[in-house]
């Protein structure tokens, strides 16, 4: 980590910004499903906008969802997108549906500073649990929530026959 980072502040995403996101996220995630095998290439980008319409009905004003932009000063260096209304009420859990620091300034530690300033965010709103999905084949962003101390819950594996 760069000595002189010591915390994020984080802001929410303008309208423009986050209607930037959910096209680009519906795009990433088809594309991430198509690479795991889980989805046909053919329908991928549907099912990507389907799926992400489901998640965010009204945008960026759903209910509980919080898109927020991460800054170290007046740099912008990534952002979160987080479910602050608990997923299981009776054991408080929020969710980071995603999470990233831009490619120029991946390796400086942002990522674990960017986890925190959500694990806080995620805090501040009542969550005792903070949960999130990550694609196997990922194993830089895995192995930053294991050292963070994230624990697998549940494990999804396939053979190919």
């Amino acid at each position: 980590m760069v000595e002189w980072m010591t915390s994020l502040t984080l802001s929410p995403m303008t309208t423009h910004e986050v209607e930037e996101l959910i096209a680009r996220t519906a795009r990433e995630f088809a594309a991430e499903q198509v690479a795991a095998g889980n989805w046909p290439e053919e329908s991928a980008a549907e099912l990507g906008r389907a799926e992400t319409a489901r998640i965010l009905p009204q945008g960026g004003d759903t209910p509980g969802m919080s898109i927020l932009n991460a800054f170290d000063g007046n740099v912008r260096v990534g952002y979160v997108w987080l479910n602050l209304e608990p997923r299981i009420s009776s054991t408080g859990e929020a969710w980071i549906y995603d999470i990233e620091v831009s490619a120029d300034l991946r390796g400086r530690g942002y990522g674990r500073l960017l986890l925190e300033a959500a694990e806080d965010e995620a805090r501040r709103a009542g969550a005792t649990y903070l949960g999130l999905n990550v694609f196997g084949a990922n194993t830089v962003a895995r192995s930053l929530y294991e050292t963070s101390g994230y624990e697998v819950k549940t494990m999804q594996m396939r053979k190919a026959l």
